[in-house]
């Protein structure tokens, strides 16, 4: 049995076995929910073939799960305080499961869009509780190495996923990419009631706001709509509009719902800290970058240069490698403070885009390997360090609300990402190939047409990049806990 000290209010797991299990079980929620999103994307050129859709609309496997992962992130972290983190944890890996399976078996791609919803949902449980257990049952000497090893599992994911779905879809068949996660999610329902503790912290007031969630759903919903269809409907057109418009009522009505009653989803005092206010957004732009390069990169490999989606999926990996740097970024904070280090890796990550805007239809593939290596470095660098920041300066009350923050904006950055890198590189090729043709390769009279796709993505990518380094300047250094 796993014992707990201090006082009632206390969780902290004593027994060091007990505290690299716990990090264990978040790890392995980190990796499968992140495996999925990733094996998936160097596979939607082979779905759009496979089912005769453009890359638009393909882009909305990816887009529906990211979408229902956010919009599912607050209510889940309310959840969890009112049920308990373990549950939601295990019903997240049972709900993904059951998604996994349904993906798997679609005949339509309609079909894999509505079930890739039904999974994002059982990732919003996963993300949301496993940034709550670090703060709630870890001591405050672990938290930054928890946080890296977290990073770390997500980014082994983010890795593996292009090679595995590239050589799932080269062999045995793209409906493999979503089987391959059920083992997976057994193991760890079976781990996870065995090692994950019973006790949390209980709040008083166990009251829902149904009403804030249904808002802050469908501002996601609508906005995402109106960036992904802007070139097929028209930027001006009555429908586009619409959908920023409600957009934007549905935001001005959840604000308006969360500053008025005493149970709200979301505490907006905590956005009064410069630092955790531009702390978050430079992540969040750091993490649309991320979102951008996952989409469009295998799009370049598999389009723009004619590699099979194995060769690909192998190139991928390289997203990843320079991720495994985050579990030792804690000691690099503590000597030269987590503001520094992630300015170093943001810094990274406007050169990586330097280097990817001088790629071309003849680039030698080594030099894409290292830029992509570059990224994954980058985003190994600033991103366990930008988490630990925000999280430290939030009041100890504040931190499980905080948690799920982070994790929302994450999805919803990463979502961003693929939307805007996805209309900029539709915007800049010949409008009937982009939202029409189902192989653009085949279908350009010369390579330049879709370079300049690529091109424009990758300038895009630099200036938010740039973006990212000042927010992050903005916020400033940590001077003392709040």
């Amino acid at each position: 049995m796993i014992s707990f000290r201090g006082s009632v209010a206390e969780y902290l797991i004593e027994n060091p076995k007990h505290q690299n299990l716990l990090i264990a079980l978040i790890c392995a929620g980190a990796f499968i929910a992140n495996l999925d999103a990733t094996i998936v994307n160097i596979t939607l050129p082979v779905l759009s073939q496979e089912f005769s859709v453009s890359p638009s609309t393909v882009s909305w496997t990816v887009l529906t799960y990211l979408l229902f992962e956010a919009g599912f992130m607050l209510p889940m972290g309310k959840l969890a305080d009112m049920k308990g983190v373990r549950t939601v944890y295990l019903v997240g890996f049972a709900v993904f499961l059951l998604g996994s399976l349904a993906c798997g078996f679609s005949s339509s791609i309609n079909g894999l869009i509505a079930f890739r919803a039904f999974q994002g949902i059982g990732g919003a449980m996963l993300f949301t509780v496993m940034m709550s257990f670090i703060p709630i049952y870890l001591p405050p000497g672990r938290r930054v190495f928890a946080t890296g090893l977290v990073t770390t599992a997500a980014a082994a994911g983010v890795g593996l996923g292009p090679p595995l779905g590239g050589w799932l879809a080269s062999t045995v068949g793209w409906r493999w990419i979503f089987f391959v996660n059920i083992p997976f999610c057994l193991a760890a329902i079976v781990a996870g009631r065995r090692f994950i503790p019973t006790a949390f912290p209980r709040i008083p007031d166990r009251r829902f706001d149904f009403a804030g969630a249904v808002f802050s759903f469908l501002t996601f919903v609508f906005f995402l709509l109106a960036v992904n269809k802007g070139l097929e409907w028209g930027w001006t057109s009555s429908a586009i509009l619409a959908c920023f418009g409600a957009s934007a009522l549905a935001l001005a009505l959840f604000i308006r719902r969360e500053k008025k009653i005493d149970y709200p989803l979301i505490r907006f005092r905590l956005f009064t800290s410069r630092i955790i206010a531009f702390g978050l957004l430079s992540l969040s732009v750091s993490l649309m970058t991320a979102g951008g390069v996952l989409f469009i990169f295998p799009f370049y490999l598999m389009e723009g240069r004619g590699l099979d989606v194995h060769i690909a999926g192998l190139i991928m990996i390289l997203l990843s490698l320079g991720q495994f740097v985050g579990p030792y970024m804690g000691r690099l904070s503590e000597k030269f403070g987590e503001s520094s280090v992630c300015l170093t890796g943001l810094a990274v990550g406007v050169l990586s885009f330097l280097f990817f805007l001088g790629l071309g239809h003849e680039t030698p593939l080594y030099l894409i390997c290292f830029a992509l290596g570059l990224f994954g470095l980058s985003q190994g660098i600033s991103k366990a360090p930008s988490i630990a920041l925000v999280m430290d300066c939030a009041p100890p009350a504040e931190k499980n609300a905080l948690a799920g923050v982070v994790s929302l904006c994450r999805s919803l950055s990463i979502a961003l990402g693929v939307l805007f890198f996805e209309t900029v590189f539709s915007g800049s090729i010949p409008h009937s190939i982009s939202l029409n043709d189902t192989h653009i390769a085949a279908a350009i009279a010369h390579p330049r047409e879709l370079a300049a796709g690529f091109h424009d993505a990758f300038l895009f990518g630099a200036l938010i990049s740039l973006m990212a380094v000042v927010l992050m300047f903005l916020a400033g250094r940590k001077t003392h806990h709040l």
